[in-house]
């Protein structure tokens, strides 16, 4: 088992990356930030200020980065020294099923809370592994959050292909987002070149303002506005109930 060591003085941050590793199941030690690691080559985590006064295999992160950034961290711990194509497949939804292949070896897989998530991880990784030819693969179910998905790649300037998911779910629970990703991350697609204009229809944002009102006991019923980020990915429905005022507690 790997062990990698805390070494800030960040106490919330050391917290959320104890919890975050032990999660990744890391064996993990506790150094005081000026103490010298065990092993000079050991990776270790800390604020972005103490990994670059310290150098060494150090992960900088933020307490409110800690999940996503070391999911990535782990998903690339053995990325090759140099890449050629790394493909990431989506299982498009609300909580979309990401998958990294990095010259056809599988780096990873998880489920993230939404599609700004999902961007953020795809950003992260291609600045981190840099490699030569990026390809993104989207499932062609969830339309809003499939094209959503679609138009950003295209517009980061990446190959998107569009890839049929009756092929990928065959044997797998409608929840397994993660491995579905996985499935079509590995399938030839149709390539996608230019981006899609996909408006929400007024009855589809009236079923997610209905929807509101059920999540928040009748309390309160969201905006049409954001009844259309909720189609879009942009927020999560929980989200915009938030920021119209709704307290679940």
């Amino acid at each position: 088992m790997l062990r990698v060591y805390v070494r800030t003085e960040d106490f919330r941050l050391a917290h959320r990356l104890l919890k975050a590793l032990e999660h990744q199941r890391m064996a993990v030690g506790m150094l005081a930030v000026d103490e010298a690691l065990p092993e000079p080559n050991a990776w270790w985590f800390g604020t972005p200020d103490e990994v670059a006064q310290r150098g060494g295999n150090g992960v900088g992160v933020l307490p409110e980065d800690v999940e996503s950034h070391v999911s990535l961290w782990a998903m690339t711990l053995h990325r090759p020294s140099t890449l050629n194509r790394l493909v990431f497949g989506f299982d498009p939804g609300p909580r979309p099923g990401c998958a990294m292949v990095a010259d056809g070896v599988l780096l990873g897989q998880r489920t993230v809370n939404n599609l700004p998530e999902a961007l953020d991880l795809m950003a992260k990784a291609v600045g981190w592994l840099n490699p030569v030819d990026v390809l993104v693969r989207v499932g062609h179910g969830s339309p809003m959050h499939r094209d959503f998905l679609i138009n950003e790649a295209i517009a980061a300037g990446y190959h998107v292909e569009e890839v049929n998911e009756y092929r990928t779910s065959a044997g797998s629970s409608r929840h397994a987002h993660g491995p579905s990703a996985v499935k079509i991350a590995m399938l030839v697609g149709k390539p996608v070149h230019e981006q899609r204009q996909h408006a929400p229809s007024a009855g589809e944002l009236r079923n997610l303002q209905r929807i509101s009102r059920q999540r928040s006991k009748g309390r309160l019923t969201i905006s049409l506005e954001a009844a259309r980020e909720v189609s879009e990915g942009r927020l999560t429905l929980d989200e915009a109930l938030k920021h119209a005022g709704y307290d679940s507690s």
